[in-house]
């Protein structure tokens, strides 16, 4: 008898079987959670709704919003990140609370990288970043503020090819996201 291998890509998994899927992949691999993220000036409900379903993929815990006042109960928002809001912890801040925590040697986080186009910032691709607990994004049309900016141990961008100067933040954060968990990945 002859059997085939059934070529093609396969079948979708959804629901309730990648649910669990997903949940035996970090119960057997002991996977770290990825970066906490902190959200500077982040304005609008789809960009951090975005924001929120990119953490939730990657694994993230925290998502903090600093100085920003987003409506967390707002349906487009929780339409946008498919009530990821639900699942992670959310927290507020403002920029002297995180200068404050910064300043503490118990409650600081070792390293946070800023996702931002600076003068000293480095490749993302060519930075290590399995130390990496907190990544910083800026707002949308300004990025991380001056005073921000300098709670960070480095900067991070992302290289580009195309005539634009910048991408969109949630976008930024995937990829971040998943080059840290490439290299954590790979140094296990």
């Amino acid at each position: 008898m002859v059997t085939t291998k059934q070529m093609g890509a396969g079948n979708q998994t959804g629901g309730q079987a990648l649910f669990t899927q997903q949940q035996l992949k970090m119960k057997n691999n002991r996977l770290k959670p990825a970066p906490v993220i902190i959200c500077d000036g982040v304005q609008t409900p789809d960009n951090f709704g975005s924001i929120l379903r990119v953490a939730d993929a990657a694994g993230s815990n925290k998502v903090i919003l600093l100085d920003c006042d987003i409506d967390l109960k707002s349906k487009k928002l929780s339409k946008i990140a498919r009530s990821t809001e639900r699942h992670l912890s959310i927290g507020q801040c403002s920029l002297q609370q995180l200068r404050q925590q910064q300043e503490s040697a118990t409650d600081r986080y070792t390293s946070l990288l800023a996702l931002e186009i600076t003068d000293q910032s480095t490749c993302l691709f060519e930075t290590q970043l399995i130390n990496c607990d907190a990544v910083m994004l800026g707002h949308e049309s300004t990025g991380i503020s001056k005073q921000a900016l300098a709670l960070c141990n480095q900067s991070i961008q992302i290289p580009m090819f195309g005539v634009n100067g910048s991408m969109n933040i949630s976008h930024a954060l995937g990829i971040f996201l998943y080059e840290w968990r490439r290299q954590a990945h790979t140094a296990n």
